[in-house]
């Protein structure tokens, strides 16, 4: 998996000896055609079931919670791809695009300031990394938009890019910036969750050895960035203890949203 996506990359991968290349944004579609080619099946296999990836259905059959919720369209983005990218989980995109909208709103003034000392190398990292973000959020015109200002400012070509150049297509990645943020800003704000955290009487009648069990194989699985193993882990102590079910149930909304920094800082209070 890479971020090289330009023609002739795929050849470079291959001839360099990686078995496939699979280029970011990541399409599930093509990323499990590419395993397919290298994994053989199991005995059992699952049903293939279609996703409903549609924005938002126009006669719900039952009242969508807020946080489920989005809207026909946002400018500057394509819904239906952005869904098809996270195989349908409506919460999880309307989440990461709330987040966007909250931690970048000083992204196009760092930016400027990093042209404005000629820093290069501060300023490709972060086109890059916004270029990234864009793609997997399917903000198409951000997306297109940075990736014009990252061409003037990528290796040998950085020092032949004139003040011209740079101010032209900044100003473009600029609006795309402000349109992004005022779309995604528009749908709200993220409804901050305090964990309900059983009480010290309760926590009595489970095993010392039990607690400890979890913090450290929850810790074990955030350091591979595992998340899944977090709910595995989560769903299994739960049906062993009443006691630890809302810390479970915690758990599991926090890999639900793959929230790594959220499950460590809940394991570490759990654990102090």
């Amino acid at each position: 998996m890479t971020a090289h996506a330009m023609a002739g990359d795929e050849e470079k991968s291959l001839k360099a000896g990686m078995d496939g290349h699979v280029a970011k944004p990541i399409e599930p579609d093509h990323l499990f055609a590419t395993l397919q080619k290298w994994i053989t099946p199991g005995d059992r296999r699952d049903a293939a079931q279609s996703l409903d990836i549609t924005p938002e259905s126009s006669v719900p059959d039952h009242p969508q919670a807020a946080a489920d919720k989005l809207p026909q369209s946002l400018p500057g983005f394509d819904l239906a791809a952005g869904l098809a990218r996270l195989m349908g989980n409506k919460r999880l995109y309307r989440k990461l695009l709330l987040d966007f909208g909250r931690k970048y709103t000083a992204v196009a003034g760092d930016i400027r300031n990093a042209l404005d000392k000629r820093d290069f190398q501060q300023a490709h990292s972060l086109v890059h990394n916004l270029k990234g973000l864009a793609g997997n959020l399917a903000a198409m015109d951000l997306q297109a938009a940075a990736v014009e200002v990252e061409k003037l400012v990528k290796g040998n070509q950085a020092a032949s890019s004139t003040d011209q150049q740079l101010n032209q297509k900044f100003t473009d990645l600029e609006n795309a910036i402000k349109q992004a943020l005022e779309a995604v800003q528009a749908l709200g704000t993220v409804a901050e969750e305090k964990p309900h955290m059983p009480s010290a009487e309760s926590l009595t009648t489970v095993p010392p050895e039990l607690i400890k069990d979890m913090v450290d194989r929850v810790k074990e699985a955030v350091e591979m960035g595992d998340v899944s193993q977090v709910s595995t882990v989560a769903a299994e102590l739960k049906s062993e203890s009443e006691d630890l079910a809302p810390i479970c149930d915690k758990l599991l909304r926090l890999a639900d949203d793959f929230e790594i920094d959220g499950i460590l800082e809940f394991i570490n209070e759990l654990e102090s």
